[in-house]
């Protein structure tokens, strides 16, 4: 699969909702960054669930909520609803898809597999089986939370390998700026990893947040990883030719954004920015080491933006929480420039807490239902999402 990265020896590559289970919102993270023009509209249209932004009352960009509770589809509106994610690789809808991506990079089965370390997938797995989705919820008009378990090897042939290993429960929270930004964050917790009957100890976690969009000569076909007072490129790569292959860059040498584009059409084609936090990972109660990262790739239609966090150590029971913001606009130009670098600003570094914290407050809710959430047999495997709306 284009995406899976390499060892690390190589750097340059690398059922329905439980009625029983009570989940809990968890609270706004970060100010919605202001840019007057801008609007959203929550809606389901049969089973399927959308969030669509406006500009000026006009329809700007859609993005439909799929299996596991990821970005099954992004698209833009005013050319025929195009789309703007990557194709599937063979008719799935659980790999090219904005989700979470969980790794332990240094634990390896002993099974058949294209890839022999263990890795799990928000959506679903290779075969396009879905994970489980708890409950998706709206508390407020501005967000949508959902609960999902992935309990499934993204291939398959290892889930005997790793039988007996914890699944990975995880509370995405979509947040609709009032600034046209989509904001996702995720709170996820770090499983125990169990290997042919044994709990493996000192495990290296990586979690990607894995965003493929579109290659093609009507979308996407360069990556900036910083812009010009005025909007154009400065640091930018061409796809199929010199785009970064998992190069592990700190955040913090970073700009806090990346943008996909059409190469000498910026203020003419739409773009799409990602924007994370160049701040370093912060951790609390655990004596784990996480690096705030952000890599790349790209295949033969698609570019991959992917912001991360690799933690060394892991705990089992540790809690990851993590947020970026997906940020389309029409064309590039100065005005963009400050908005990307006051977004930056304001996105948190990412926290890993130990798995004996004393947390507080509503996030303390939200890890308990996540624990809940660890041996728990609710939600359903399904691409649609509507049908778990409460």
């Amino acid at each position: 699969m284009p995406r899976r990265p390499a060892a690390l020896t190589r750097r340059d590559l690398l059922a329905s909702a439980s009625a029983a289970l009570a989940v809990t919102a968890l609270g706004p993270l970060g100010r919605a960054h202001a840019q007057s023009g801008w609007s959203w509209q929550f809606f389901t249209y049969g089973n399927d669930i959308w969030q669509r932004a406006y500009w000026n009352n006009t329809e700007q960009f859609d993005y439909r909520l799929g299996g596991g509770g990821c970005v099954r589809e992004m698209r833009y509106c005013p050319e025929t609803y195009r789309a703007l994610l990557s194709p599937s690789f063979q008719g799935e809808e659980t790999d090219r898809v904005m989700q979470a991506v969980l790794w332990a990079l240094n634990v390896q089965g002993t099974s058949a597999a294209p890839d022999k370390r263990w890795n799990v997938d928000q959506a679903g797995n290779h075969a396009g089986e879905f994970s489980r989705t708890v409950a998706v919820e709206r508390p407020s008009s501005t967000t949508t939370d959902v609960w999902t378990i992935a309990d499934r090897q993204w291939f398959p042939q290892l889930d005997a390998d790793f039988a007996g290993s914890d699944p990975v429960p995880q509370l995405t929270r979509y947040t609709r700026l009032t600034g046209g930004a989509l904001q996702i964050r995720r709170v996820v917790r770090l499983p125990r990893i169990v290997k042919s009957g044994s709990v493996v100890p000192d495990v290296e976690f990586y979690l990607e947040n894995w965003l493929p969009f579109l290659r093609s000569a009507h979308a996407f076909d360069a990556v900036a990883f910083s812009l010009n007072g005025d909007g154009s490129p400065a640091e930018w790569y061409r796809a199929g030719y010199n785009i970064p292959s998992y190069p592990w860059t700190p955040a913090t040498e970073t700009s806090g954004y990346a943008m996909v584009f059409k190469e000498n059409a910026t203020t003419t084609r739409p773009n799409v920015a990602v924007v994370h936090s160049r701040k370093a990972g912060v951790t609390q109660s655990t004596t784990a080491r996480m690096d705030n990262v952000r890599n790349s790739m790209d295949w033969n239609t698609g570019i991959g933006v992917l912001p991360g966090v690799r933690v060394f150590g892991g705990e089992p029971g540790s809690i990851l929480d993590h947020t970026l913001r997906i940020v389309p606009n029409g064309s590039t130009s100065a005005a963009l420039v400050a908005d990307l670098n006051a977004q930056t600003a304001e996105v948190p570094a990412p926290v890993l807490y130990g798995p004996t914290h004393p947390f507080t407050g509503e996030l303390s809710t939200v890890v308990s239902q996540l624990r809940a959430l660890t041996t728990s047999t609710a939600g359903a495997r399904i691409g649609n999402l509507a049908p778990l709306l409460r």
